[in-house]
């Protein structure tokens, strides 16, 4: 790359600004006007940019959360960040019984994967005809195991218990 020549210099010895400018020095590429160059010992740049120092929201809540406290649980006192306290406040008032703090810790552990998210109803699939064929095979054995489990001389109280149940499923459905 070749070397640019360096620009006259436009102060004269004092640090003031010299009206009189070199008079052979030509307007163009890479070379600005006089009057729009940087001045020695004035601002540069943009000078209303971001002041140094200055931090952002992020940088401010950071800083902040992150500050030690001292937290006295029982007996004895432990020094913790802000978010930390935080967060065993909101435990210990979960735990007390608060709604709204349980509501807010189950939200804050299933935005971090700590618990499953809660199951649709729409997810949920009816029984298949196999589903129903196991519970009815379930129903028919339980059936059969309390009627083996009667003693032998209850079969007339097993009896009359059989007819009076209709009676009574009579009346649960008028009910």
């Amino acid at each position: 790359m070749a070397k640019h020549p360096r620009l006259p210099e436009t102060f004269g010895p004092n640090g003031s600004d010299s009206s009189n400018a070199a008079p052979n020095y030509a307007v163009g590429y890479r070379r600005p006007p006089v009057h729009t160059q940087y001045t020695r010992g004035g601002r540069r740049g943009n000078p209303k940019g971001r002041p140094k120092g200055q931090r952002n929201v992020r940088t401010l809540l950071d800083a902040t959360l992150n500050e030690k406290v001292t937290v006295r649980e029982g007996k004895r006192t432990r020094s913790v960040t802000k978010l930390h306290a935080m967060i065993l406040r909101m435990t210990n008032d979960a735990v007390s019984g608060n709604a709204k703090a349980q509501s807010n810790l189950i939200a804050l552990m299933r935005s971090h994967d700590l618990i499953g998210q809660p199951q649709d109803e729409a997810d949920l699939q009816p029984f298949t005809a196999d589903d129903e064929a196991i519970i009815a095979d379930l129903l028919r054995r339980l059936e059969n195991q309390e009627e083996s489990t009667q003693p032998a001389g209850s079969t007339e109280n097993s009896d009359t218990e059989e007819a009076k149940s209709p009676g009574k499923e009579s009346k649960e459905t008028k009910s």
